[in-house]
């Protein structure tokens, strides 16, 4: 069974996209039918083992970026710019956790396609590439932040109110990147069929579609990954100066968030370059990936780029002893208050 949208003429079942009048077709063949839904089968059989996978990822992904998120706003001595930075990455990863995981894997295995309705179609398209977008760019906002107070550190610093500025600029053109696709995207039912689709299709409009499929991979992960690389190059030549003794507790402190965020932007860069290879793969070439494994290397890429938020939290615990200190804290506190409720 191939699914096709294609310029008809004016007939009932059609969708109309400003000039032009688009059908959804599905054409069945039944000589190729057992080659055509190879890579489906295949993927089922792997069901068992993907399945908990995800599952885990988002009870990670959740339960340790609330935590994350829960000290920094508890612990007044954690308010500062860094770690605003680190609580709005915290916060996207969640939400990427609650958005992409179970709706990509309903949608994946579910026999009859998409069946959370038209709003939440276009709702989930939405959220999905903006909470990337967002870690990305705040990625980078933090390695510019370190870059000023580590290489400049006379200039002076950004403010709370600075960033939360930048914060709100951050969502803003995330949102404006996925503006373009969001326009593309189409919630189709095939009631003869039994199923429904949601997803992007740029009718007719191939070379628009590569363009901005090159263009948002230039500026969410190319360009923001360099930025970033060239900021802890500066940094790195700036901490291995000699400073003047009374400065090494300062300079250790430095370099242990040094340390902390060059980790996060890699493991970042590490999770999310699979499924960006797949996409481009599948942009130049189709066939340049074997069809009968294609659905379960999608899905392994994106299992892997998921994998990223559950990174925050471990890199944040076990670099950062000041969130380990606060965290065993208020779990304390919190066990405390719980054992007095029961006397």
């Amino acid at each position: 069974m191939n699914i096709c949208l294609e310029a008809v003429g004016n007939r009932s079942g059609s969708t109309q996209t400003g000039e032009h009048i688009y059908e959804v077709a599905v054409r069945s063949n039944s000589t190729n039918h057992s080659s055509q839904f190879a890579d489906v089968a295949l993927l089922q059989t792997f069901k068992p083992l993907i399945i908990p996978c995800y599952t885990l990822v988002v009870a990670v992904g959740v339960f340790g970026n609330y935590l994350l998120l829960y000290v920094i706003c508890r612990t007044r001595k954690m308010h500062n710019v860094t770690n605003l930075f680190i609580g709005n990455l915290a916060f996207s990863d969640m939400l990427m956790c609650v958005t992409c995981v179970p709706f990509t894997l309903a949608y994946a295995f579910n026999p009859r396609g998409w069946v959370f309705g038209r709003s939440m179609c276009y709702l989930v398209f939405l959220i999905q590439p903006v909470t990337v977008y967002v870690s990305v760019f705040t990625l980078t906002a933090i390695a510019v932040d370190r870059y000023y107070a580590t290489v400049r550190p006379l200039k002076k610093r950004t403010s709370v109110a600075t960033c939360a500025s930048v914060l709100a600029g951050i969502w803003l053109l995330s949102c404006g990147l996925v503006a373009p696709a969001l326009t593309h995207t189409y919630h189709v039912e095939f009631r003869a069929e039994g199923f429904t689709i949601c997803e992007e299709f740029w009718l007719g409009q191939d070379g628009e579609r590569r363009a901005y499929a090159y263009s948002t991979l230039l500026l969410t992960y190319v360009l923001p990954l360099s930025a970033v690389l060239a900021s802890y190059l500066c940094i790195t030549v700036k901490l291995r100066k000699c400073v003047a003794p009374g400065h090494r507790t300062h300079r250790a402190r430095k370099r242990r968030i040094f340390r902390l965020v060059a980790l996060l932007v890699s493991a970042f860069a590490v999770c999310w370059l699979p499924i960006h290879v797949f996409n481009v793969l599948r942009d130049v070439d189709i066939r340049l990936i074997n069809k009968r494994y294609f659905l379960l290397i999608q899905l392994l890429c994106h299992l892997c780029a998921m994998s990223s938020s559950c990174c925050n939290p471990f890199l944040y615990a076990w670099l950062h002893d000041r969130f380990r200190a606060q965290l065993w804290n208020v779990l304390r506190c919190r066990h405390r208050v719980g054992a007095n409720g029961l006397l």
